[in-house]
Formats: structure tokens, sequence, C-alpha cells
């Protein structure tokens, strides 16, 4: 039923088809098409929790989530470094909520209490693994509210719903590929509309067999950052039209 939110009570359900997994990965600037970074894609399960790493020539960033018996985040952290020295970095601990931005380049520091509902707030790269848990929940158009933790580069933690679209087809590494698409749009108030500036974030995963991370599109981490593309297929153009990377 297309627009129809579902009322989600408890928690996101666990992904039964969670396991190690990884993928040679390119950072693209979506602004000139250029390739900014090269990175790796990795996943793996140990002792029940799911520890996610994407690792690029300049951002790192891990999450950990429980699986069972709710798909939980326990942990959240991205790092941006240049010649070796820390830029910024951003940190959560989703079982006490305590979350830290620093932005060396700045000279800023802020540290936040957060009230987190576990199983339901989620963090940056950690939204793939929410995403591939809802698939079978949710039916094209369909849409379901969770809440994030942002960086702006304050950490606050802001309502967003997740909608999968129809079904369409991306053009990757030269060839066309089944994808089912998602939007995470933030749902700030229009009051606060005037203050914040919060673009929507997109996920793809294979639309052919299991769900599998496929591509990502939005900004860097903070809202005003560039908007960037992760494909887990680099493209060859892309590849071509290089850019120097900012970071390392």
């Amino acid at each position: 039923m297309t627009g129809t939110w579902l009322a989600f009570l408890l928690a996101v359900a666990p992904h039964a088809q969670e396991g190690d997994a990884q993928a040679i990965t390119a950072l693209i600037d979506v602004a000139s098409g250029a390739t900014i970074a090269d990175g790796r894609y990795a996943q793996r399960v140990e002792a029940g929790l799911l520890h996610i790493d994407s690792r690029n020539d300049f951002p790192y960033e891990r999450a950990v989530l429980r699986l069972d018996p709710e798909l939980r985040q326990e942990s959240w952290d991205w790092t941006e470094r240049k010649n070796g020295a820390l830029v910024r970095q951003y940190e959560v601990d989703f079982r006490t909520g305590h979350a830290v931005a620093t932005r060396v380049d700045q000279h800023k520091r802020w540290k936040e209490d957060l009230e987190l509902v576990p199983g339901k707030t989620f963090a940056g790269i950690a939204f793939v693994a929410v995403i591939k848990a809802l698939r079978s929940e949710l039916a094209p158009g369909e849409k379901v509210d969770l809440k994030a933790v942002a960086f702006t580069p304050k950490p606050r933690l802001a309502p967003v719903s997740v909608t999968r679209g129809q079904p369409e087809r991306v053009s990757m590494a030269g060839r066309t590929i089944a994808a089912d698409p998602y939007t995470i749009h933030p749902e700030i108030p229009a009051i606060a509309k005037v203050f914040v500036a919060a673009p929507d974030q997109q996920v793809w995963l294979y639309g052919d067999g299991p769900a599998a991370f496929l591509r990502y599109e939005g900004p860097l981490v903070e809202p005003k950052d560039p908007r960037i593309r992760v494909d887990t297929i680099p493209s060859r153009a892309a590849n071509a039209a290089r850019a120097p990377a900012r970071r390392r």
C-alpha cells in the first residue's frame, strides 16, 4: 500500500542471513562523478555481534550491532585524518547513550548523553543492516519510523523514516543491475527546517537473491558535507575520472 506507515511497536527483527562478507568499494563525489577514495567494505559475525567496517583512503567508519534477540546497535564511530593527523571524529556508545564529536579542524568538541531506545535508534552504516532486516517487512511504498544519531557537528537525536521504493535498475560497472532502493528521510518539524538542513540518504540492495548491500548515496557524514556515493562495484567511468584524495 503506497504511503502506508507501519507502526513498529517492537524493535527491528534480526536478519537471519547476516554473515561474513566483503567488497572493494569506490567513494565517489556525486557532483563531479570523480572517485575521491578507494575502500573496502567488510562485515563479520562473532559471538552474536555483527561488525561492519568501511575503510577508505581517508574516512574510516565502524559499527557493531547485536543480532539476537533483536537487531540493536552497540557502537558506531567515524574518523577522518589528513597526513596521519586527526581532523574529525564522531563516536556513539549505544549502551550508555554517550556521544562525542571532535572537530580538531575547528578546535571544538561536543559531548552529549542521548536517550537512545535500543533496537529503534541507529547511526551511520548500521542503517544498511537495518534495511536488510526490514526488507521482508516492507513492501514497495511502505515506510517505518525509527531514530538516528546525527552530528551537526553536535550529537543529536533525530526521527527518520525509512521508505522502500519501487524496484529499479541501476548502472554500475558498465551494466545495469536489479536494485531495491530505500530512502532514509529525516522527519524535521516544519518550525525547525529554517535552521536545520538535513538531506535524504539512499541505500540500494541487490534486487535479485538475498539482501546484500549494493550502493549508498548521501552526505559524507555531517548534513552540510559534500554528497558522496559508495559503490560496491566500482564503475570504470568513475575510476577514469579520479580526483585526488582529500584526506589520508
